[in-house]
């Protein structure tokens, strides 16, 4: 796994700002030209500026995969149809803001917070093509915050409990490690960006974390 130290936004929180597949990497409009040159080096895969709700905030706010992307209620129409004209599927989820904050999701499965509901739930598996279950994470509803997936590994929440990680790992079909970045974050999907060739973690993670995501995104 080719694992990078960065930011987006002049910010160690990638995963706040950016969201990475294996065809695309979204970042914000204001992204620096050095930025993009390291996502382009450590993805190779297509950059795609853009806003959602008009901020900067596109893994907070949005959620996908290699098939589409799920956006709340809160995307404007302009937003949209400029990815639409990108090429891009996009599902807008009616009353939900933060939903990356509450989706995590590869190319097959995801897993997401009870406080999205059947219908949301059934229109996500239909737009990305995934097969969903609910969880939590060390107790916390913020699941899409909680954890990053690949389609090969995982990396989730260094305080989930046992029975947590297990249901993940069934779910998914592959092993993950119990990680931070960012010298400690707990809610790992703000500070790391992943497909399943490379990751962006934050500036501030340590070594000691690098090894961690390295393991945990790898499968093992």
């Amino acid at each position: 796994m080719n694992i990078g130290l960065g930011k987006i936004r002049e910010s160690p929180f990638v995963g706040v700002f950016a969201i990475a597949t294996e065809k695309h990497c979204f970042v914000p409009y204001c992204t620096a030209k050095k930025e993009e040159k390291q996502l382009l080096d450590l993805f190779d895969v297509e950059i795609i500026r853009t806003a959602i709700a008009d901020t900067s905030l596109i893994g907070v706010l949005a959620a996908a995969n290699s098939r589409g992307m799920v956006v709340g209620d809160i995307t404007s129409e302009k937003e949209v149809l400029r990815l639409q004209q990108a090429g891009l599927r996009i599902k807008t989820i009616s009353n939900i803001t933060a939903i990356g904050n509450l989706l995590r999701a590869n190319d097959t499965k995801g897993a997401c917070s009870a406080l999205l509901n059947t219908a949301q739930r059934k229109e996500i598996e239909k737009a990305l093509g995934v097969e969903i279950i609910t969880a939590k994470i060390a107790g916390s509803d913020l699941v899409g915050a909680g954890m990053v997936a690949t389609n090969k590994g995982m990396v989730v929440n260094k305080m989930a409990s046992r029975e947590e990680i297990q249901a993940l790992r069934k779910h998914f079909g592959f092993g993950g490690a119990l990680a931070t970045a960012n010298s400690g974050d707990l809610f790992i999907g703000n500070s790391l960006i992943a497909n399943s060739s490379a990751a962006l973690a934050g500036a501030n993670t340590t070594g000691f974390e690098t090894a961690r995501l390295d393991e945990g995104l790898g499968g093992e």
